[in-house]
């Protein structure tokens, strides 16, 4: 398991399945929205009793200005529905090898929260994703 190759493949999912989102696959100084960051990764290794497999947890941000609470609210409920044009799980879940660098990968759940990058506070949900490598 390679976390950067992890990184990039939900990377390139989102990017392939989501329209006009900035995507970050490393965490960032400032951010231009809306944005998908993707996290680093919690590893476990051997997760399988003795054998080469690992997994991951990964949590991706899907980030949005909060200068108007319904535009913001109305495009993360886009982001977070479990299917559509625009639904992170959706583009992330379309390819679980993420271009060969994993197993698998589902997403199991999505926070929501705030977030201060640079001074400015912004609107998230959090989609936690677990990846067998």
């Amino acid at each position: 398991m390679t976390p950067s190759a992890i990184r990039d493949g939900l990377k390139a999912n989102i990017q392939a399945g989501v329209t006009g989102v900035r995507c970050y696959d490393v965490i960032p100084d400032s951010v231009n929205v809306p944005a998908a960051i993707v996290g680093q990764l919690d590893i476990t290794y051997h997760s399988a009793m003795k054998t080469l497999v690992n997994s991951a947890t990964i949590e991706v941000l899907a980030v949005v200005s909060r200068m108007d609470a319904r535009s913001a609210q109305n495009s993360l409920d886009t982001y977070i529905a479990p299917e559509g044009t625009n639904s992170f799980k959706a583009a992330i879940e379309a390819d679980p090898t993420l271009g060969g660098a994993a197993f698998d990968l589902i997403v199991t759940r999505a926070q929501p929260g705030t977030i201060t990058i640079s001074g400015i506070d912004y609107l998230l949900y959090r989609l936690e994703i677990e990846v067998t490598a």
